[in-house]
């Protein structure tokens, strides 16, 4: 009898309140312990994902952690706890064959409605991390561990030595530091640039956003499109393609659906969630007080110090006017506040340039839309503790956005890395367009 047949009998009525619980109150799962199931297993063959749906009902995403392939191909044991995280419209679960029978039956006695995205998701992450993608030079057909992407900035600071430099903007936890680009071409001396920051990579398992902000410094350093060379020479840039370093690592290495940093590694349960760790409205709204859990926010605001070391770097900066972060994968734009229905001083106006951004990436895209702007507890849900309310209620920044990246499962394929580089060069040029119109700069 295998471990799921030994369970299933005195954890099926309890697993399945506790879906359903979730499902019905986003915020009832902030902050329960992980489900720990004792599974004894090293070896799992074609996890599939399975998408649960109720109808009518605002849902939670519960991502199960089960055995991926890693990095190297074999199938390991990566974790036996259910964490979760946010989506209106289903919840995504990796569910191992052997657990299947199982599976459904709580589907069945809850009522819920499911679908296969994905027969097996470990050759997904397999084909993630193929060397045989990767081009001797750093290129948008791969994706790159965290060693790599310091590489390529520290290549681009020595060929465009004019214009950029390889920036710090903190350190991690264990040790790296947080390294970005500065972007800034000649100038009037009397008359400093305004300031754009971009943040990316703050939840580890995003792939996407440090692959297509590296697109974008590329794009900015070496497109001879009058748009763009335009775009580059009006601001001074800084920009930070992974600012959970250490997290990103982990992902890249042992579980690819790591989200935190990897503070009190070693520990039982170990990291935070950098993008709830924040000093703004710190541990209200969609965080945790559980380490174990996937969304905590840590033992106080600025715990973690990516955020504190980072937080110190951007109060630093002088005319500061827009401040842009990269996740994934829902594909909208998002404005402060992320835990309040009640709007900013600007927010028609972030709203305005918002649309005009999202028009020039559908110009490009042409398939489907961003959805919003909008604050993210209108069309996501309420959050608490992210960098970009706390940038915009601590240092006043008038323009700032989360754009959420296209993706599914935090999968986009790796050959197609330029469509979404490509879409977002045309998002920030449109946003930057429609912010002049305004006045802005």
């Amino acid at each position: 009898m295998d471990t799921w047949t030994k369970v299933k009998t005195k954890k099926l009525r309890n697993i399945g309140a506790q879906l359903q619980k979730c499902m019905r109150n986003p915020c009832a799962c902030c902050h329960e312990t992980q489900w720990h199931f004792n599974l004894n297993i090293t070896e799992i063959k074609e996890p599939k994902v399975i998408k649960v749906q109720r109808q009518r009902e605002r849902n939670r995403t519960l991502v199960y952690y089960l055995p991926m392939k890693n990095n190297v191909g074999h199938v390991t044991k990566l974790k036996d706890s259910l964490v979760y995280s946010d989506t209106r419209d289903g919840a995504e679960i990796v569910v191992a064959p052997d657990s299947e029978i199982l599976f459904y039956e709580i589907i069945a006695t809850e009522n819920l409605n499911a679908t296969v995205l994905h027969n097996d998701i470990s050759d997904i992450i397999y084909m993630e991390k193929s060397r045989r993608q990767r081009n001797r030079e750093f290129s948008w057909t791969a994706y790159y561990d965290i060693d790599d992407i310091n590489g390529f900035l520290r290549n681009m600071s020595e060929t465009y030595s004019k214009w950029s430099e390889v920036i710090v903007g903190g350190q991690s936890y264990q040790g790296r530091s947080i390294l970005g680009l500065r972007i800034n071409t000649p100038g009037r001396k009397d008359s400093p640039k305004p300031v754009v920051f971009i943040e990316s990579g703050i939840h580890a398992r995003e792939w996407i956003a440090p692959a297509t902000t590296t697109y974008f410094i590329n794009e900015l350093l070496t497109s001879s499109d009058p748009n763009i060379t335009a775009l580059r020479d009006q601001f001074d840039w800084r920009i930070f393609p992974s600012v959970n370093p250490d997290g990103y690592h982990y992902s890249f290495t042992v579980d690819r659906f790591w989200r935190k940093t990897v503070s009190g590694f070693g520990s039982r349960c170990f990291g935070t969630d950098p993008n709830r760790n924040w000093k703004y409205n710190w541990g209200q709204y969609s965080s945790s007080n559980n380490p174990c859990d996937n969304k905590y926010a840590g033992s106080q605001p600025f715990s973690e110090i990516e955020t504190r070391t980072l937080s110190s770097y951007i109060k630093n900066i002088s005319n500061l006017l827009a401040y842009i972060s990269f996740h994934s994968s829902a594909a909208m734009l998002l404005v402060p506040y992320s835990d309040s229905t009640e709007h900013i001083n600007n927010y028609d106006d972030l709203i305005q340039v918002g649309k005009t951004s999202l028009d020039y990436g559908y110009e490009t895209n042409k398939e489907e839309r961003y959805r919003g702007p909008g604050t993210a507890a209108e069309i996501l849900y309420k959050a608490s503790g992210g960098s970009m309310d706390w940038v915009r209620y601590t240092l006043a920044t008038p323009l700032v956005y989360t754009y959420e990246l296209r993706g599914n499962s935090f999968h986009w394929p790796p050959s197609r890395i330029y469509e979404q580089g490509d879409e977002v060069t045309q998002m920030i040029l449109g946003l930057a367009t429609e912010a002049h119109k305004l006045g802005y700069y």
